[in-house]
């Protein structure tokens, strides 16, 4: 009798923490799970879900140790291993996690959601082939499930299978007609291969079914070329890398991205081992950059958009303040603060940049340095400086932002052409500037 009574209040207790963890009641549902392990400490349940809440607060490490036990006192509890797999997928673990969804299809071959999310690891880990397969299975378990075919269509286009590519994102509209990832995934490969009017019949369409909806605005007009805005919406911004936040280093690091680094040899260079700094980053993102300015920073301040970036740059810990925002409203309401200004990959979402160059003088200290990168416009320049490209960011002319410059009263220490990443397979051409605020 004893023994089913502790059962019954540890069940009921469990049933409590569960429905508080989904109301995102996190603390709450963490003194209750705390509660059934103090009554069962093999709880594998508990150990499970309390797993990950952790995870959620941002301790990956606490989170595997919590659900790998879950799984130790019950091998065969396949939810548990997925989220195993998920964790160790989010903090990057991806040969990790490849091992706990196998064990999990092995045993569970039907397991759509387990091979969807295998295929999500192996492509992270190049192996495009082998994702496009377990992205299948996926589809074929589980033939109304818009994200397998989502992310079968990335794999495809991965590997170059371009017809195949555009099927399954065509497929995953045709499940969900709403999913806005797959509107975009579709347009932007139909601009990749070159198929431009394409594209713009897709955003139009997208427009339609939601013409409030800043991305597919924005994606529109820089397709379609009709209308060119000075610089991308605050909603567009906002929504666009919400949306990815947590993929977003990810999804950089097979770009072979180098704006960060390039940002950082450049203070490094003008700057020399100057220390006790406060430093802005404007358009933080994640924090790439927080690690190259943290050892000259007396305090280090990053202001971005996007508040699920902002959660990614906590977690990273190399900033002292971290601020939701718009930058240029925030430099223009903190004058003479910063001794060193940077911004990478922040301005291609400004077509004209006077007025964010305006603000950036305004908010440095005299003989303060300014560190940013631009998009590179290849082709023939229109007179206002900067085109807005099919993909959606700006590229702007050197000699143009050059002028700006002068203009508002920096002296540029130097301005070069780099290699900020690669897309399509192809290199793209940036500029690195370093301009100092005269005296």
């Amino acid at each position: 009798m004893f023994e089913e009574s502790v059962e019954e209040k540890v069940q009921e207790i469990l049933t409590l923490a569960i429905g508080l963890h989904q109301r995102d009641s996190l603390q709450e549902a963490e003194e209750l799970y705390r509660r059934v392990l103090d009554l069962v400490p093999g709880h594998s349940g508990a150990l499970h879900f309390f797993g990950v809440l952790q995870h959620q607060k941002g301790d990956s490490a606490t989170a595997i140790l919590l659900i790998r036990q879950a799984l130790k006192f019950d091998p065969q509890y396949h939810d548990a291993r997925v989220n195993l797999g998920n964790v160790l997928k989010e903090d990057g673990q991806f040969e990790d996690a490849e091992t706990e969804y196998r064990k999990v299809v092995k045993t569970q071959g039907n397991n759509a959601n387990a091979h969807n999310n295998l295929g999500v690891v192996l492509k992270a880990q190049g192996k495009f082939d082998d994702a496009a397969k377990a992205f299948e299975l996926a589809t074929q378990l589980s033939p109304q499930n818009a994200d397998a075919f989502q992310n079968l269509g990335n794999a495809y286009k991965a590997s170059g299978r371009i017809e195949e590519a555009l099927m399954a994102y065509r497929q995953s509209l045709e499940i969900d007609p709403g999913r806005c990832d797959s509107h975009l995934s579709l347009g932007r490969a139909l601009y990749a291969f070159g198929r431009i009017d394409e594209a713009v019949t897709v955003y139009k369409k997208w427009l339609e079914l939601e013409p409030d909806n800043p991305v597919a605005l924005h994606m529109f007009n820089a397709c379609d070329g009709a209308h060119v805005p000075d610089r991308c919406s605050d909603d567009f911004v906002k929504q666009t890398f919400d949306s990815f936040a947590r993929s977003f280093d990810e999804v950089l690091e097979r770009l072979d991205y180098h704006a960060p680094e390039l940002v950082g040899g450049a203070v490094a260079r003008w700057l020399h081992e100057k220390n006790g700094l406060t430093v802005l980053d404007a358009g933080c993102g994640t924090g790439l950059c927080g690690k190259f300015l943290r050892t000259q920073a007396q305090r280090l301040v990053g202001i971005d958009l996007s508040p699920k970036m902002i959660d990614q740059a906590r977690i990273a810990g190399n900033y002292d303040d971290l601020i939701v925002g718009e930058l240029t409203e925030y430099m223009q309401s903190h004058p003479g603060m910063f001794d060193l200004l940077v911004s990478a990959d922040t301005l291609v979402y400004f077509g004209a940049l006077k007025q964010v160059f305006r603000a950036a003088f305004e908010t440095l200290k005299d003989n303060g340095l300014f560190v940013f990168t631009l998009e590179k416009c290849e082709g023939d320049m229109p007179e206002n400086g900067f085109l807005l490209n099919p993909h959606g960011r700006y590229s702007h002319g050197q000699e143009h932002a050059t002028d700006l410059l002068l203009a508002e009263g920096f002296q540029v220490e130097s301005s070069e052409t780099v290699v900020l990443r690669r897309e399509v397979r192809q290199p793209v051409a940036g500029l690195l500037f370093a301009a100092r605020k005269r005296a």
